[in-house]
């Protein structure tokens, strides 16, 4: 057991793809657990974790820092080894069974994305509560929960799941500068093969959104573009796509 849904995980999200910046220390932790589960347990590099009385990883932050991303670069690390895990999205909640989270704590590692879209939903607040106690019960693995905002800030109604989530290791992921963000995209174009010279990137940089899923979102479709007129990205071709944003009959 991998996915307890049919979850096809980005094959370019991985730890060598990801641009820590500042978040270099939970990058490493995430890293050392996805190398050693299910046996981190005296594992130096996880000390904290290993003391902690509850064995849970927050990641926090807004959009665009990276927290699916490290979720999906532990899994693929745990996948390539083989190790039994789980990535449940939370986005779709209201499209899902809290049943879903049944049996989860018999795995080493369980990630649990965007926890913020629980919030409100009784059911799925108590099944999450349920879950971490059976994880601590059973003292087999481990999980990684990602939200927008900390156990403590959180908009979830439940205050003993708040409890609980508060009790595990708490990381706030800082946001790229834009440097960084020019090595994501410049990764990001190489991966898929794409021609992205210096002056479209630093023209794209400028002149578009800077959170990373916008920029993203805009890669996917200079790609789209690059193909269709089989040109490379330039800055014409960048300047052409942001003018449609501000006027979308514009080709």
């Amino acid at each position: 057991m991998q996915l307890p849904l049919p979850v096809t995980l980005p094959d370019d999200e991985t730890f060598d793809s990801f641009i820590s910046g500042g978040n270099d220390e939970v990058v490493s932790l995430l890293s050392c657990v996805a190398s050693h589960s299910p046996d981190w347990r005296g594992e130096p590099a996880l000390a904290l974790l290993d003391a902690a009385s509850i064995p849970l990883i927050n990641l926090v932050g807004s959009s665009g820092r990276g927290k699916s991303h490290l979720l999906y670069a532990t899994c693929h690390q745990l996948a390539a080894r083989e190790i039994p895990h789980a990535y449940v999205n939370f986005t779709d909640v209201v499209n899902l069974s809290p049943k879903l989270l049944e049996a989860l704590e018999q795995l080493p590692v369980i990630c649990l994305d965007n926890l913020e879209a629980i919030a409100g939903h009784a059911a799925w607040e108590e099944a999450v509560f349920d879950l971490i106690n059976r994880v601590s019960e059973t003292r087999i693995g481990l999980l990684i929960v990602a939200a927008q905002s900390g156990p403590n800030a959180s908009n979830v109604r439940l205050p003993d799941l708040r409890s609980r989530i508060s009790a595990g290791l708490t990381y706030q992921l800082v946001s790229l500068n834009d440097e960084q963000r020019g090595e994501v995209l410049s990764s990001r174009a190489q991966q898929r093969g794409l021609s992205l010279s210096a002056q479209a990137l630093h023209y794209l940089l400028n002149h578009s959104q800077r959170d990373l899923p916008s920029l993203m979102a805009l890669l996917d479709r200079l790609d789209q573009r690059s193909l269709q007129e089989q040109k490379k990205i330039s800055v014409a071709l960048v300047k052409r796509e942001l003018a449609e944003d501000t006027d979308p009959s514009a080709s």
